[in-house]
């Protein structure tokens, strides 16, 4: 009797939430606002590095962090440029993506991409879902 192979293909799910932001700013100083408006404290966390073994190179994107003990959310900022391309190469005109890791309501997304877009120094803010991104896997570290 012939063998029968079967092979299982596991396509995980991302487990966070994703805002775009369109800013003009330096990432420190996006940083320094959103503290102030969403009271908040991010801090700048190690670099997220990215090898790419096709061009054989090595890109670095800012990374800040926060987390907020008292209302149960953990905040990362992450910019979507460095001098040797972008992070999420399908979202070119995304300057920083704020992730969102767990499950939260829509109504509290909104209100925090409501938030965000009263800056002075942001241009757009968009929700956006990860699993439709090719490239999602990059945000996971």
């Amino acid at each position: 009797m012939k063998k029968k192979n079967q092979k299982l293909y596991y396509q995980p799910e991302p487990d966070f939430h994703l805002i775009g932001i369109a800013s003009h700013e330096n990432d420190y100083r996006l940083s320094w606002a959103l503290n102030k408006k969403l009271l908040v404290n991010f801090i700048r966390s190690e670099n997220l590095e990215i090898k790419d073994l096709k061009k054989n190179s090595v890109s670095f994107f800012s990374v800040f962090s926060t987390d907020d003990e008292q209302e149960d959310i953990r905040l990362i900022l992450i910019s979507n440029r460095c001098d040797n391309g972008f992070l999420i190469e399908e979202l070119k005109n995304i300057d920083y993506f704020l992730r969102i890791p767990g499950f939260f309501d829509d109504r509290v997304l909104k209100e925090l991409q409501k938030k965000i877009k009263e800056l002075n120094s942001v241009i757009a803010v968009m929700l956006i879902e990860p699993q439709k991104l090719a490239s999602w896997q990059k945000l996971v570290f």
